[in-house]
């Protein structure tokens, strides 16, 4: 759920409306003039940091050994 507040309301108020957004774990949208210019979001000290395998788990095949020889010769030397 998204609660809207005035900029100047934040900022009279910006201690209670952190520890309402902790307890609550809602987002507070902060406005001047009517347009949205902040979004605050109660912190999740519990969310899992993927690693980049995580990231690519089901989207990429190994089709080998990279570091393997081919069988090729190559003709580098001259």
């Amino acid at each position: 759920m998204e609660t809207e507040i005035a900029i100047s309301e934040f900022k009279a108020h910006c201690l209670e409306v952190i520890n309402k957004l902790q307890h609550k774990h809602q987002t507070v949208i902060i406005t001047k003039r009517d347009k949205p210019v902040a979004k605050l979001l109660a912190f999740n000290d519990k969310a899992k940091k993927k690693s980049a395998m995580d990231l690519f788990k089901g989207k990429i095949k190994i089709n080998g050994d990279i570091v393997k020889p081919i069988g090729e010769k190559w003709n580098c030397e001259k």
